[in-house]
C-alpha cells in the first residue's frame, strides 16, 4: 500500500494578533474581509473586530481547500475543531461536499467545548481557543473531565452530522482519552503529530516513524505487542517529516538552507513554491523499499491560510499523482485498509532515503516494528545508528493518571541511542566500523530489511539487528540520555524507572570506561532487545 492522506483541519477562530494580521493582509484584496478592521477602535473592541474578520478569512481558506479537493477529485479529510463544528457555515459547506470528502473531529479543547461539558476553560490569555497544553489539550484535565470532554465532542458531532466521526486527530491526544474513544465509539483512525522536540507546547520523540501503528492501552505513543494491551484503532503520524533532517534539524543542512523553518511536507514553509523538495520526498517515500506499506499526510490547518495553502496542497496532489502506485485515501479509509490487510498487528515498515535534496552526501533507513524503531544513517564514508528506541507496552504515558501542568507535554519511548538528546554534546552515535558506501536495500521477508553499505550488511528484523562484514561496532558510553551500565554480554539501561537491555547474542563486548566496542564473532554481530517484564 502506498497511501497519501489529504487532511486539512479546521479552526473557526484565530485569536493571535500576529496571525490575524497575516491573514487579513493575505485576503485584503479579496473582498472577503475588511482589511481596515479595528482601525479607530481601541482595546477589546479593536481585538473583537479583527478576530471577526479573521473568522471570515479562516472560512475562505477552508472553502478554497474544499474547492481544490473537488477540482482534483481526490478523497480528502476535513477534521473540524469544536468551534467549527458549532458554526453553521462550515457545517453546511461540508454537508454539501461530494461523498469522497470525509468529515471528522479535530480534538483540541476550545471554550465552547469546555462550556458544553460543564468545565472551566482556564486560558491565561483570555482566548476561546488557546494552543497551550492547559487548557488546549486533553492531558491537562483529570480523567473524569477527559471523559466529559470526549463525550461532549462526540455528541455534538452526531447531533450535527447524524453519525459519529470515524477519524479523530490532534497534535496530541492523551492515552486515557484514546482508550475511552476507542472503547465507546466505532473509530477507524487516530492521527497525531510527527516526532519533534519542544515545538509549540509538546515533545514527541522516539515514536514509530511517520507510518501507522496500533498503540498500547498504557501509552498512545507506544506500539502494543500483545493482544491484551492493543487499542484496535491505528494511529497515523502527521505532516510528512523529512527522514534525513526532521530528526536533528540543521546538523547536516547546507548553509544556504538554514532558513527553512521546518523539515516536513507542511505547506507553511519558506520553500514554496518549490517542486524539488516535494518530488524528492515522494520519490524517497514511495519508490524506495518500504516493506509493503508507505504513508504520508499532506494538508494544513486553515489558520495558516496566509501561506496560500490551498494552492500548495494542489501542487502536492498533482505531484503525487505522477508517482506510480500511489493511492489517495481519506484517513478513515486508511485505518480500515490497515485493519483489512494487517489485522490488528502493527505492520513492519521502512523509510529508506537514497539521496539528499540538499548538498551533503547523506542516506538513511528507518526500520519500524512493534518492538523498536531504528535509524541507520550514512554521512560521507561514516555509517552509524543515530537513533534507537525500544517500545515497552507496559510503560504508562506521563499523564495517564496525573494532569500535565508544564509548558511542554512529553511523549517518549525507551532510548538506547539518541544523538539529539544525549548529554554534553558528546557524539554518542553507534558507529559501524567499515568503509561506508551508497546503500543497497532489500526486503528479505515481510519483517526483514537488509541494508548493504560497502562491505557492511545490516539486517533489521523484529527480533533485533545483525551486522556483518564490519570491523565492529563502537560508541561513547559516557553521555547517553538513559543510565547505562556494561554487563557481561549485555548493555543494561534504565530510564523513567524502567529497566531494559541490549543483549549481545553474537560478538565480543569490551569497555574501557569511555568507549564500548563490540567485535564480531565469525564475521557477525547480533543484537537483541529486552524490556522489563
Amino acid at each position: 500500500m502506498k497511501i497519501v492522506n489529504v487532511m486539512n483541519f479546521v479552526r473557526a477562530v484565530e485569536p493571535r494578533e500576529y496571525d490575524i494580521g497575516l491573514l487579513l493582509d493575505f485576503y485584503k484584496d479579496s473582498g472577503v474581509i475588511d482589511p481596515n478592521a479595528g482601525e479607530g477602535l481601541e482595546g477589546a473592541e479593536r481585538e473583537a473586530a479583527r478576530i471577526n474578520e479573521g473568522r471570515k478569512a479562516l472560512l475562505e481558506t477552508t472553502r478554497r481547500q474544499l474547492q481544490v479537493a473537488i477540482e482534483t477529485e481526490v478523497p480528502t479529510t476535513f477534521l473540524l475543531q469544536y468551534d467549527a463544528l458549532c458554526d453553521e457555515k462550515y457545517v453546511q459547506m461540508l454537508k454539501n461536499a461530494p461523498d469522497y470528502i470525509e468529515v471528522g473531529l479535530w480534538y483540541e479543547i476550545v471554550k465552547e467545548m469546555a462550556d458544553d461539558a460543564g468545565l472551566e476553560y482556564k486560558s491565561k490569555m483570555g482566548w476561546t481557543w488557546d494552543w497551550h497544553i492547559e487548557p488546549g489539550f486533553s492531558m491537562s484535565y483529570v480523567q473524569g473531565d477527559r471523559e466529559k470532554l470526549a463525550a461532549t465532542a462526540m455528541r455534538k458531532f452526531k447531533e450535527v452530522f447524524g453519525h459519529y466521526p470515524k477519524t479523530v486527530g490532534s497534535w496530541l491526544i492523551d492515552t486515557y482519552t484514546i482508550n475511552y474513544m476507542a472503547d465507546n465509539y466505532e473509530l477507524d483512525a487516530f492521527c497525531i503529530c510527527r516526532d519533534e522536540v519542544n515545538t509549540d507546547a509538546y515533545t514527541l520523540i522516539g515514536g514509530y516513524f511517520n507510518q501507522g501503528y496500533y498503540p498500547s492501552r498504557n501509552n498512545m505513543f507506544t506500539p502494543a505487542r500483545s493482544e491484551k494491551m492493543r487499542v484496535k484503532v491505528p494511529v497515523l503520524r502527521l505532516l510528512g517529516p523529512d527522514p534525513l533532517h526532521n530528526y536533528d534539524s540543521f546538523k547536516y543542512v547546507s548553509h544556504e538552507n538554514r532558513d527553512i523553518p521546518v523539515f516536513t511536507m507542511e505547506c507553511a514553509t519558506d520553500r514554496e513554491p518549490d517542486y524539488k523538495f516535494v518530488d524528492w520526498y515522494y520519490k524517497n517515500t514511495f519508490t524506495t523499499e518500504d516493506m509493503g506499506f508507505s504513508y504520508t499526510q499532506i494538508g494544513q490547518e486553515n489558520s495558516f491560510g496566509m501561506f496560500d495553502i490551498p494552492e500548495f496542497v494542489r501542487m502536492r496532489i498533482e505531484r503525487a499523482k505522477q508517482i506510480p502506485g500511489v493511492e489517495f485515501m481519506t484517513m478513515g479509509d486508511t485505518g480500515r485498509a490497515i485493519k483489512e490487510k494487517y489485522g490488528f498487528k502493527t505492520p513492519v515498515s521502512a523509510n529508506v532515503v537514497l539521496d539528499n535534496w540538499d548538498t551533503p552526501d547523506l542516506q538513511c533507513a528507518y526500520y519500524n516494528c512493534e518492538n523498536y524503531v531504528a535509524n541507520l544513517f550514512r554521512c560521507d564514508s561514516k555509517l552509524f545508528i543515530r537513533a534507537l528506541y525500544l517500545f515497552d507496552e507496559k510503560v504508562y504515558d506521563h499523564y495517564y493518571e496525573k494532569t500535565c501542568k508544564t509548558f511542554d507535554a512529553v511523549y517518549e519511548n525507551q532510548p538506547v541511542v539518541d544523538t539529539v538528546r544525549d548529554k554534553s554534546g558528546v557524539d554518542t552515535a553507534w558507529y559501524i566500523d567499515c568503509e561506508a558506501k551508497g546503500f543497497v536495500t532489500k526486503k528479505l521477508s515481510d519483517t526483514e530489511l537488509k541494508v548493504t553499505s560497502g562491505n557492511a550488511r545490516v539486517l533489521f528484523s523484529e527480533e533485533g539487528i545483525e551486522i556483518c562484514g564490519s570491523e565492529g561496532l563502537s560508541f561513547n558510553a559516557t553521555a547517553h540520555v538513559a543510565d547505562m551500565t556494561v554487563g557481561e554480554g549485555s548493555l543494561e539501561f534504565r530510564y523513567a524507572n524502567r529497566a531494559y537491555s541490549v543483549k549481545i547474542d553474537t560478538g565480543m563486548l569490551s569497555f574501557d570506561g569511555t568507549i564500548v566496542k563490540i567485535t564480531p564473532e565469525d564475521g557477525k554481530i547480533r543484537l537483541s532487545f529486552q524490556v522489563e517484564k
